[in-house]
């Protein structure tokens, strides 16, 4: 049999189970799995040995701040750290200026996106208090899922009143997700925190924005809904008591879905003074954050990718903006933990490329590779070790919290759909390659 692409001799990882195997492509697409005939050719053959070959890593969570914010990253840029970071797959937030709310501006970021992107992509868009009429539109042009900003981050996007927001749970067959924050929560211990520091460090930031904000935001939104047919996700879930909550109303039989950032599994308050919302917990709910991975009550991991200018993060005192950048590093570090012993390096193929596939409606397209899935495809070399440097990094902001630390486990090449995008540490693909992804029909 002749094939486009042979990926020979690594070892295939699943959700389930890791064997030696191959992989062959054609016309962009996962033929076949598994020990392959060794007289098969083809028009390019990989040797992957002592590698792990793993279903393209998706990074649910991104901000690429296109349009309107391009001095912090744009399409080109980001799309361009996540290759470079062994990400195929990525999935833009909508706090974007202006906003993604309505289906024209949609339209204008996809095109945008077709014209810069180096992986594949797809798109959130907004919930505000008035784009009830716009959702149907932006259904059908293919939005990934909903996004509300429960609480403010960055660009202080308003959340839709309660009457609203039913009305749009109550219609929407996609999944939407929520920035869950309280505001009058915030406001009242940012205030006492500011009269105590000019320069918050990790333990003020989290005195600022408290668990109970996180809480009070998730159990506001829960009593909202009244179906099992609405489908709602929590991003960037810092504390164990936030964890809890959503998995008792999980047995109540609602659909919610949970998300965790590195950040919050490899900081804490005590050690950390990188501003972020949600903030940073102490080093408690780290380790509780981890415990409820290896159960199970946590479904995936994102980088919640977030960048600002150099000069804007050397800002002093509370009026640094709040975000990371995280893309370009997600792999590396979580699979530095998997060689710590923190979870599985199938656990996290569940949690970094199927589970978001399925939890937004784009699998089995993505997030595997069976014979039929897009041949999305990130190799790694879990003895490979190199230091993180900001200065390296392909986003435009070269700024990281992780500035300087040393990772085991590095992505050697990643493949969009049959084709290098990264290879042993350079940018192969081109910009424009990237094609739009959206759900075949609403998860």
């Amino acid at each position: 049999m002749h094939y486009d692409l042979l990926i020979r001799n690594g070892t295939i990882v699943t959700s389930e189970k890791s064997f030696s195997g191959d992989i062959a492509v054609i016309n962009g697409k996962v033929t076949a799995a598994g020990t392959l005939d060794p007289k098969d050719t083809a028009d390019e053959i990989y040797n992957a040995e002592g590698k792990h070959i793993l279903p393209g890593i998706i990074d649910a969570h991104v901000h690429f701040r296109d349009p309107g914010l391009t001095e912090k990253e744009d399409f080109e840029t980001g799309s361009a750290a996540a290759a470079m970071g062994g990400v195929t797959t990525v999935a833009d937030m909508p706090n974007t200026f202006p906003v993604t709310s309505t289906v024209e501006r949609f339209n204008e970021k996809k095109k945008i996106a077709l014209e810069k992107s180096y992986v594949d992509f797809a798109l959130f868009a907004l919930l505000t208090n008035d784009n009830l009429n716009e959702m149907e539109g932006l259904i059908n042009a293919g939005a990934l899922g909903f996004k509300v900003f429960y609480g403010t981050s960055t660009g202080d996007i308003a959340a839709p009143c309660a009457k609203v927001l039913m009305q749009q749970l109550e219609i929407s067959p996609l999944r939407i997700g929520f920035h869950a924050e309280s505001n009058e929560i915030n406001a009242n211990f940012t205030e006492i925190a500011k009269r105590e520091t000019d320069a918050p460090d990790g333990f003020w930031l989290d005195y600022a924005r408290p668990v109970i904000s996180e809480l009070q935001a998730i159990h506001e939104i829960i009593s909202l809904i009244h179906s099992e047919k609405i489908k709602i996700h929590f991003h960037h879930i810092t504390s164990f008591d936030s964890v809890n909550h959503v998995s008792q109303e999980r047995q109540k039989g609602f659909n919610i879905t949970t998300e965790v950032c590195p950040h919050y599994l490899i900081f804490d308050a005590d050690n950390y003074s990188h501003k972020v919302y949600p903030p940073i917990r102490d080093e408690s709910h780290k380790i509780s954050l981890w415990e409820s991975i290896n159960k199970g009550s946590i479904d995936m991991i994102a980088s919640d990718h977030a960048p600002h200018t150099a000069a804007e993060k050397a800002k002093t005192g509370w009026e640094a903006p709040a975000g990371l950048c995280g893309v370009e590093t997600l792999v590396p570090l979580m699979l530095n933990e998997v060689n710590k012993g923190s979870f599985r390096i199938n656990d996290f193929v569940r949690m970094s490329s199927e589970m978001p596939a399925k939890i937004w409606g784009i699998y089995p397209q993505k997030g595997n590779l069976q014979a039929g899935a897009d041949a999305d495809i990130t190799i790694i070399d879990m003895k490979a070790k190199k230091t993180i440097r900001a200065c390296e990094l392909h986003s435009k902001s070269k700024t990281s919290p992780y500035d300087g630390m040393e990772v085991q486990g590095l992505p050697e090449a990643a493949i969009v759909r049959g084709k290098f995008v990264m290879r042993n540490g350079e940018l192969t693909g081109r910009k424009g390659y990237g094609e739009f992804i959206s759900p075949s029909a609403p998860s």
